[in-house]
């Protein structure tokens, strides 16, 4: 079993590049939080991957509260995938008091997080998912082997992007007043569908953002029109879709 969380879809692809490879299955976070229920499933599972993408050095809050709250059962060999723009700080070994691991990766992927950075290049994002797809095939041979082995691109000042950085972060930055949507928004309902915590709602035809807001920009780039904003720092930035590099 593979459970995952994503936001943009840069997360699913790469689990279900790996379950193809593994012979496993996924399980979304997204959905047994959405349902409120916990996964039943996974009491006599040899193996149980985790893949997330990192926020700020960090997982997002919401995957850390689920993991939290898991019962997970006693198995053989548990390992981590996340995904990042570029690294991940101590991301994943502060996430490995949650959920222990055997062996951990990281997988970048292109920058989705447009209300401080611009958008990789078309160049960039097609060179970087065409490396994942070989780092995937290579991680899924070690997952079938079991290997203990910790494949993580920490980078510079790891320490303080996690532990200093990521709280600020959260608490001055991760908000949903900044999200509003200009004029030619065709009351689609595919923002509310796409978000993954399930914060957004229509109203009078208008999406309306919640308290619950985990900042992982699904809502900006799955808008067809392309009229949803985070304040002024996402206009004429571009938005990602996956599907247009695979």
């Amino acid at each position: 079993m593979i459970l995952y969380f994503t936001g943009t879809g840069n997360s699913r692809w790469v689990a279900e590049r790996l379950a193809e490879a593994t012979h496993d299955t996924i399980l979304s976070i997204a959905d047994c939080l959405k349902q409120k229920v916990m996964p039943e499933e996974l009491a006599g599972i040899e193996k149980i991957g985790l893949v997330f993408p990192v926020h700020s050095w960090y997982a997002p809050r919401v995957v850390v509260d689920f993991l939290s709250r898991l019962q997970l059962p006693r198995c053989r060999y548990r390992y981590a995938v996340c995904t990042c723009g570029d690294d991940v700080g101590k991301g994943m070994s502060r996430l490995a008091k949650h959920f222990p691991v055997d062996a951990a990766w990281s997988v970048a992927m292109p920058n989705t997080y447009v209300p401080m950075f611009n958008l990789d290049s078309e160049t960039l994002c097609r060179k970087k998912i065409e490396e994942a797809r070989r780092q995937v095939a290579s991680i899924a041979e070690e997952v079938l082997q079991q290997k203990k082995v910790w494949k993580v691109h920490e980078g510079g000042a790891a320490w303080l992007k996690t532990y200093a950085v990521n709280p600020l972060f959260v608490r001055f930055t991760i908000s949903s007043k900044g999200f509003h949507v200009d004029e030619g928004c065709i009351s689609c309902g595919i923002c509310a569908k796409s978000c993954p915590v399930g914060n957004i709602s229509m109203t009078d035809g208008r999406p309306v953002w919640r308290k619950q807001c985990i900042h992982c920009m699904a809502c900006v780039h799955a808008c067809p029109q392309e009229v949803i904003q985070y304040g002024k720092t996402t206009r004429n930035k571009g938005r990602y879709r996956l599907a247009d590099y695979l």
